[in-house]
């Protein structure tokens, strides 16, 4: 890959600068560890006031290795304050600052060595080294933000370009939904005229059924009262008009359990407490109890676990032995009783249900209209879903100049020895174990949470599924300039959450870049 004279020179011309900073320092008299942007503050001709303005010292208390001032500003050339700060100059490279304890600790914490000046031959100056090193790096870096800012710029046409393609979209989503609820309403409204008209002639079938319903209620009601009549008149052997208990216990029929005799619990089933019941009684009460018992003895109804083996026996039995059965009771248990059109109605009630013609006509349009519209709901629920999504999108932070827009839903993978760990780019992040399984979800996208001045640097995806018996799991992803976009390393620092550095051309903004290694070189 070839670079510009003048790209070559880009990282080299911060160092440049530097220097000519760091020379331009070593001529401004000032304490030991003291910064040249604090130089101003400790004058050697007039007192020295403590920065947090709460006493104000002879200057030659400054670093005379005892504290004076409570933030420690008095000594920032000795360890006496705990929370002090030494600066180191480190000419040829990059300033740093420490805590003040950490002078004259015996370890080497400036690469100029002045943090151990008891001592400074166990320090040597290794700035100028670190320095060259350093500007090899700078410049690397400087040629790979430049590439990488090429790329970053067509990123973000296409960016802006998409989000404007979003915009158009939206808006003629918004004018779709408007014309597909009109649609909705004009069906909705087509739907209830025809179903009123539908209802009205269906009410008249109703009615005749409900008629009907009403006649056969009545019928069957009657028909219940005649057979209790007759087997009441069966049943009162004295013809006093009321049932006693004796009367009841010679009468097989009430034998529940079949072991020849009707007991006390078989009598207080029947008729409670009593020692009697009239025929009333016998009609409203005693007579629905004892009529399935009846029709068992007749042959007519056959309990549910015999159900089966009757049915396996059927078909050979073409004369069912329960006729001579029921013949056997005499036609005064009530075997004529059995309503004719019972064959007849089950036969009826397979058929299916026939209307008019003009009825029928009715019920089809009102179905079809009922159709119509449901799928103009359907249209309109996916119309604002569709309006949803863009939205959710337009709100989205794709960079200040949308360069990460393009990235939205690219899914890139990484791989380590045990897990497969995905990354939707604003979506979602997941892993997956190489043995199987399904995935698990690392987190869905939250927000940008860089810090320093570049908001752009740090993603942060929450809400994945929990752990068991812990927090639910979240992603970190840590963003950085690459000339591709991919993963580079996963990590899993804490329990339940992941650290993935990803680097990609839309974070290699050459002059935020500029400015960054400017603010980090101030004195």
């Amino acid at each position: 890959m070839f670079y510009s004279a003048w790209d070559k020179q880009l990282g080299s011309s911060i160092f440049i600068i530097l220097l000519l900073v760091i020379s331009a320092q070593s001529d401004v008299p000032r304490p030991r560890g003291v910064s040249l942007s604090k130089a101003s503050l400790y004058s050697p001709t007039k007192d020295f006031t403590c920065f947090d303005g709460t006493s104000t010292i002879p200057f030659s208390y400054v670093n005379d290795d005892y504290c004076d001032c409570f933030d420690g500003s008095d000594e920032p050339g000795t360890s006496a304050c705990l929370n002090g700060v030494f600066h180191c100059t480190n000419a040829g490279h990059r300033p740093q600052n420490i805590p003040s304890s950490r002078v004259n600790d015996g370890v080497c914490d400036c690469c100029d060595g002045t943090d151990e000046y008891a001592n400074q031959e166990a320090c040597p100056d290794i700035c100028e080294e670190l320095g060259k090193e350093a500007r090899v790096k700078a410049q690397q870096l400087a040629e790979l933000h430049k590439a990488g800012n090429s790329i970053r710029l067509e990123l973000i046409e296409k960016g802006n370009k998409k989000r404007n393609d979003m915009a158009e979209q939206l808006s003629q989503l918004e004018k779709d939904k408007f014309e597909a609820q009109k649609m909705k309403e004009e069906k909705e409204s087509l739907k209830n005229d025809l179903e009123a008209k539908e209802n009205e002639a269906l009410q008249v079938y109703r009615d005749a059924e409900e008629k009907e319903r009403q006649q056969k209620a009545e019928l069957e009601k009657q028909q219940q009262e005649k057979e209790a009549n007759e087997q009441f008149i069966r049943f009162d052997s004295n013809n006093d008009g009321v049932l006693s208990a004796d009367e009841i216990k010679v009468v097989n029929v009430f034998d529940k359990n079949k072991d020849g005799e009707v007991d006390a619990e078989e009598l207080k089933y029947f008729i409670g407490e009593k020692d009697s019941i009239d025929k009333e009684e016998f009609i409203d009460i005693t007579y629905p109890l004892l009529k399935p018992l009846l029709m068992l003895e007749q042959g007519m109804f056959r309990p549910a676990e015999n159900e089966e083996e009757a049915e396996e026996s059927e078909h050979d039995d073409e004369e069912d032995p329960k006729i001579t059965d029921m013949e056997d009771l005499g036609e005064d248990e009530g075997h004529d009783d059995i309503p004719e059109d019972d064959e007849h109605h089950e036969e009826q009630t397979d058929d299916t249900k026939k209307y008019d013609d003009d009825t029928q006509k009715l019920i089809d349009e009102a179905t079809e209209a009922r159709r119509q519209l449901a799928e103009a709901e359907r249209a309109v629920r996916e119309i604002e879903s569709n309006i949803r999504l863009f939205q959710q999108n337009l709100e989205k932070d794709y960079g200040l100049q949308q360069e990460f827009a393009t990235l939205d839903g690219e899914c890139i993978e990484y791989e380590d020895k045990e897990y497969v760990y995905k990354l939707c780019l604003f979506q979602k992040v997941t892993q997956k174990s190489k043995n199987g399984g399904m995935e698990i979800g690392l987190g869905d996208w939250g927000e940008w949470v860089g810090e320093d001045g570049n908001k752009y640097s740090v993603m942060k995806y929450t809400n994945g599924i929990a752990c068991w018996n812990g927090p639910n799991r979240l992603t970190i992803v840590n963003v950085s300039c690459g000339l591709e976009t991919k993963i580079t390393s996963v990590t899993e620092p804490f329990r339940c959450e992941y650290k993935m550095n990803l680097i990609t051309p839309a974070a290699c903004d050459d002059s935020n870049y500029t400015q960054q290694q400017s603010s980090h070189d101030e004195l």
